[in-house]
C-alpha cells in the first residue's frame, strides 16, 4: 500500500549521470557475481533453482539454456556455468556465489531469551532513529513485514502469560500452596513458549527478527565479519573487471544482498577505477538499513555507485513482493538532493502481468516465494528475464539504457539522515 502517493520521481534531474556507452557487440563471455540475502541455506539452493527455473523459462521463451557445475574458486567460492543460445548466438556465463551464509548461520541463536532481546533492541533502533516514521512515506511492505514478527512475538508472550496465570489458578483451585501455584504457572507459560518453536517453519517469526536485527542493532553499520567478507567480495569483483576475457561483469544482489552488492562494488571500484561494470539489484529493501543512524558507509556507497558513469545499475522490484520497497529509488530516498540523473533505472517485474493468475493466487500468502520470483520463470514473459539478463548476448546497458524508470517511482529524500552528496 502506498501511504504517500504524492511522492513521485522528479520530472527532470539536475546534473544527469550518463550511463556507460552502449555497444551492440554481443557478449560471448560474461562473469556474474551473485550476492544472496540473509539466507543460511547456502549456494546449492541457488544453483538448483537456476537450473530448474532456467530450463522452464527457456521452454516458455524459446531459447536453449544449459547449466553445469564448476570446481570451486581458489578461495572456495561456489561456481557454476551456463550456456545460452538464442537466434544463432551462444553466450557463456560463469556464476560465482559470493557467500556469507556461514555468517548468517553463526548469527542465528536458538535461545528464546536472545531472540526476544534482539526483537526489543531492533524495534528501539528503528523507533529512536526516526526510521519507522520515515519509511511510512514509502511503500511500506518491508516495514509491515518487520513489525508483524514483533507483534506475533508479543502475542506469544501474552498467550504464555495467560496460560501461566490459568495454570497457577487451576493449581490453587485444587488446594496447592503458593509455591506450587507459581511453579505450575511458570511451567505452563514455559511450555507455551517452547511450543512456539514448532510454528517457526511456517511463520519464520524468529528468523525474520534475526534478519532485521543483525545489522539494525549496530545502527546500520556493517558488523565486522560482514565488512571483512565485503573486502573479499570487492577483490574478486575487481579482478574480474580487470580480466579482458570477460565482455561483461555483472554483479547481482537479491533482497538484503542488494546493499552488500552496492558496497562490494563501491569498494571494487577503488581497485579497478576505469572499467565498465553492471549492477542488478532485485527485491531490495535497502531503506531498512540506509535509514538507520550509523549507516553512513552505505549511504555514501549508494551515491558513489549511482554517480559512477562506468556503472550501469538496474533496480527491479514488484508491487506483489511484500518484502521489498517496490519502485523506490534506494539512492534518492536517503540523499539530500534526491534523485540525480537516471541511475539507477527503477523498473517493475510486474508480477500481476507476468505471472500466471493461478500462481499469483497460489502464492498470495507465501511471501518468501514471491520474494524469490525474480530468480524464477515467468509464464507470461515481459521485459524482465533473469536468465537472459545473466546468460544472454546483450549487456545490461544494451537492454535497458534507453528504458525510463517507472513513472510511479518514489524518488524524494525522506530518510532521517541523508547523504549530503
Amino acid at each position: 500500500m502506498n501511504l504517500s502517493p504524492s511522492i513521485q520521481a522528479p520530472k527532470q534531474a539536475e546534473n544527469p549521470v550518463s550511463h556507460p556507452a552502449k555497444t551492440r557487440a554481443p557478449v560471448a563471455r560474461r562473469k556474474v557475481f551473485y550476492v544472496s540475502g540473509f539466507d543460511p541455506l547456502g549456494p546449492r539452493r541457488y544453483r538448483e533453482l537456476h537450473r530448474s527455473e532456467g530450463r522452464l523459462q527457456a521452454e516458455i521463451s524459446g531459447y536453449d539454456l544449459k547449466l553445469e557445475g564448476q570446481n570451486r574458486s581458489e578461495d572456495g567460492a561456489y561456481r557454476w556455468r551456463t550456456s545460452l543460445r538464442k537466434d544463432g548466438q551462444t553466450t557463456e556465463a560463469e556464476f560465482e556465489f559470493l557467500g556469507w551464509d556461514d555468517i548468517v548461520r553463526h548469527s542465528i541463536r536458538p535461545s528464546l531469551l536472545y531472540v526476544y532481546s534482539l526483537m526489543f533492541r531492533t524495534f528501539w533502533a528503528y523507533l529512536s532513529s526516526g526510521a519507522i516514521a520515515a519509511m511510512l512515506k514509502l511503500r511500506s511492505g518491508p516495514l509491515i513485514a518487520g513489525l508483524v514478527p514483533a507483534a506475533v512475538m508479543l502475542f506469544y508472550l501474552l498467550y504464555a502469560g495467560l496460560a501461566g496465570l490459568a495454570g497457577g489458578m487451576l493449581a490453587g483451585a485444587f488446594g496447592a500452596p503458593g509455591w506450587a501455584m507459581l511453579a505450575t504457572g511458570g511451567l505452563a507459560g514455559l511450555l507455551i513458549m517452547l511450543g512456539t518453536r514448532y510454528l517457526e517453519e511456517q511463520m519464520m517469526v524468529y528468523f525474520m527478527v534475526n534478519d532485521l536485527g543483525y545489522t539494525a542493532v549496530a545502527g546500520g553499520e556493517y558488523p565486522a565479519p560482514v565488512s571483512q567478507r565485503l573486502d573479499r567480495f570487492a577483490e574478486v569483483i575487481a579482478a574480474a573487471m580487470r580480466d579482458p576475457d570477460y565482455d561483461e561483469v555483472l554483479v547481482v544482489g537479491h533482497s538484503s544482498g542488494a546493499q552488500l552488492a552496492v558496497t562490494a562494488l563501491a569498494r571494487a571500484r577503488n581497485m579497478a577505477p576505469d572499467v565498465p561494470v553492471s549492477l542488478l539489484t532485485l527485491g531490495q529493501s535497502i531503506a531498512m538499513l540506509s535509514f538507520l543512524t550509523r549507516a553512513n558507509e552505505l549511504r555514501a556507497d549508494l551515491a558513489t555507485v549511482a554517480d559512477d558513469p562506468r556503472t550501469f545499475w538496474l533496480d527491479v522490484t514488484a508491487m506483489g513482493d511484500g518484502a521489498c520497497f517496490a519502485l523506490t529509488d534506494p539512492v534518492a530516498s536517503c540523499r539530500t538532493r534526491g534523485r540525480v540523473g537516471n541511475s539507477p533505472i527503477v523498473m517493475s517485474a510486474a508480477f500481476s502481468q507476468t505471472m500466471d493468475p493461478g500462481e499469483m493466487k497460489r502464492y498470495r500468502w507465501r511471501f518468501m516465494r514471491l520474494h524469490f520470483q525474480y530468480l524464477c520463470a515467468f509464464r507470461r514473459p515481459g521485459e524482465f528475464d533473469y536468465f537472459q539478463i545473466t546468460g544472454g548476448a546483450e549487456r545490461l546497458a544494451d537492454r535497458f539504457a534507453e528504458r525510463p524508470s517507472s513513472p510511479s517511482m518514489l524518488a524524494e529524500p525522506v530518510a532521517p539522515i541523508c547523504h549530503p552528496g
